[in-house]
């Protein structure tokens, strides 16, 4: 007979626990307008063996936990492709650098003094060091900074900390027992060497390997087949890595990093999302089911002020890092206010150093996880309270020059999204990059799309009806939405959806006949009927004159189209797309 505590129930009860706790706690935590991960670790707390111990750390809830960090490294390595290291180059050679040493020597030197060796300070300090990638990110969004010098130079810091978190990883992984100048030194170069050989590899798979693969999936039009293989190179590549000797998290952030070069990065980051949301959620609560309540509540007034020290070190050591880097007063304020809580990446490191040594006292534990929990908390109050003080400062010094790291929101970055690469959808793109007006081209029609590609358009695969990609390419206020490719019924579905979701944002359809230029145009979308040479020329012309581009280089670009296709009047077609926008 089987033994009962052995059985499936008993191995899906912490899952059902965990599934259950999640749910409620996302749902106040939106209530309360608090970081869902604050929400987790509370949660968590309170259904642990400290409170009112619904559930108890076990080899499932440490499984569950540590395939959250799994998919987090996985979504992480997709944002960093060689070109974007390429365009961000100054930051990543400057200002990173810089805040992260500035930042991390306060709180290595700190734990040095509070009596951990150097080697478990200086993981713990590093660690203290980075910033919150879930939680600026979406900071950045809310407030719209996604697209002006001060989100793209954020975006950079926090790419560069999530590169170091990978290192720090390793490092943290290879504290065992013995930590002891020479074996240590030893684990870390073999580490290190095998690290950098692995991202060697990713590079060279994601050209090689996973573009074709990815392609040869999409054209299959099996959904499922790309969902089953998307979490079967996330696992595998984990396991590869864990099997050298090295960690789950290395192997899927290689993973996500062979992916990013490829036209199929958004539409796989969209395929493994649900998975990281619900599994870090888990990660965050085992967090949580390791935190003694009893010990929080004795010692409150350290927790108030570690996390006061976290906030306030961060904040003069981000701006003094900036201010090397030659920021302005006002944009150095911003960013050092937007960068100081903790790190999601602290609490991983935590939890490997608990389980690999006896280096770190519970309480000391405790004490981290509540006073990083309570930054993430505060965040975007404190990254409020640095725009206002930014504003402040600007305008006592409204004279001084003011340098390239511009502050404000600079709303014509903001992209135009181009679904489907027929051939008006190719002439509105054509028509940005002419003017220099940012662009992504989205295309789920696998010919279409391997056709674009060929023909040397950059375009990634993903379905227009997929809001949640749109988010993603684009952030939550894309500057125009182009169709070309038109389905009434997916617009008219969407519509609703969409004018909640992008507010303001004008839609451009390019339409055979007069029938669909008037459903179209109940949706509220601008509707062209494609009468011209080269095909929808009227709806380029009008994504020009709608995004702010002068009359008369419309009217050249228009003619120097026409003549591409031998139309003999092109001046006609101008005027006539005048007087249907008329």
């Amino acid at each position: 007979m089987a033994d009962p505590a052995t059985t499936p129930v008993d191995a899906l009860i912490p899952a059902m626990t965990l599934l259950a706790a999640g749910g409620a706690s996302a749902l106040a935590s939106k209530a309360l307008k608090l970081s869902p991960i604050v929400g987790y670790l509370a949660v968590g707390i309170l259904i642990g063996p400290h409170v009112f111990g619904l559930i108890d750390e076990s080899p499932t809830t440490h499984l569950l936990a540590e395939l959250g960090v799994v998919f987090l490294l996985f979504d992480i390595g997709l944002h960093v492709s060689l070109r974007e290291l390429r365009e961000s180059g100054r930051d990543l050679m400057g200002l990173a650098p810089a805040h992260l040493i500035l930042t991390s020597f306060p709180f290595t030197l700190a734990l040095m003094l509070f009596g951990l060796d150097w080697p478990i300070a200086l993981a713990l300090g590093i660690s203290f060091g980075l910033s919150s990638t879930a939680v600026v990110s979406r900071v950045m969004v809310e407030r719209g900074l996604g697209s002006c010098p001060l989100g793209r130079s954020t975006t950079h810091v926090l790419i560069f900390q999530d590169i170091v978190a990978i290192f720090l990883l390793i490092f943290a992984n290879s504290l065992g027992d013995d930590i002891s100048g020479m074996a240590l030194a030893l684990n870390l170069a073999q580490a290190a060497g095998v690290a950098i050989l692995a991202f060697i590899v990713a590079f060279a798979a994601g050209h090689f390997l996973m573009g074709p693969i990815l392609r040869g999936l999409a054209q299959t039009r099996n959904h499922e087949a790309f969902t089953a293989v998307t979490l079967l190179l996330v696992l595998g590549a984990a396991s590869a890595t864990a099997y050298l000797g090295l960690s789950l998290t290395l192997g899927a952030f290689l993973a996500g990093l062979a992916v990013s070069g490829t036209a199929f990065r958004h539409q796989v980051q969209m395929e493994t999302g649900p998975f990281r949301g619900l599994l870090l959620s888990f990660f965050f609560m085992s967090v949580g089911l390791s935190v003694d309540l009893g010990v929080l509540l004795d010692r409150w007034p350290i927790v108030l002020a570690v996390t006061a020290a976290i906030l306030g070190v961060k904040t003069l050591t981000g701006f003094a890092a900036a201010r090397l880097n030659k920021w302005s007063n006002p944009g150095s304020i911003q960013l050092s206010f937007l960068l100081a809580q903790g790190s999601e990446f602290t609490l991983v490191v935590l939890s490997i150093l608990v389980m690999a040594t006896d280096a770190v006292p519970p309480a000391v534990d405790t004490i981290a996880v509540a006073s990083i929990a309570l930054s993430l908390a505060l965040a975007p109050f404190w990254a409020a309270a640095g725009m206002r003080l930014s504003r402040k400062v600007a305008n006592m010094f409204k004279g001084q020059t003011r340098p390239v790291n511009e502050t404000t929101p600079i709303g014509p970055n903001r992209p135009v999204i181009i679904f489907g690469m027929t051939p008006a959808g190719r002439l509105a793109a054509d028509a940005l990059a002419d003017h220099s007006i940012p662009h992504v081209c989205l295309d789920a029609e696998p010919d279409r799309f391997v056709s674009a590609i060929a023909d040397g358009y950059k375009v990634s695969f993903g379905n227009a009806a997929n809001l949640r990609l749109v988010e993603a390419v684009a952030g939550r206020n894309p500057r125009a939405v182009v169709i070309g490719a038109p389905r009434y019924e997916v617009s008219r579905d969407l519509t609703p959806a969409s004018q909640v979701e992008f507010p303001n944002t004008p839609r451009f359809v390019s339409v055979d006949n007069e029938a669909d230029r008037q459903r179209f145009s109940g949706l509220g979308m601008r509707a062209w009927i494609s009468m011209g040479e080269p095909v929808g020329i009227e709806m380029a012309a009008d994504i020009l004159r709608q995004l702010g581009v002068e009359e008369q280089k419309v009217a050249d670009w228009m003619s120097r189209e026409a003549d591409r296709f031998d139309v003999n009047e092109p001046a006609d077609l101008s005027e006539k797309a005048e007087t249907e926008a008329a």
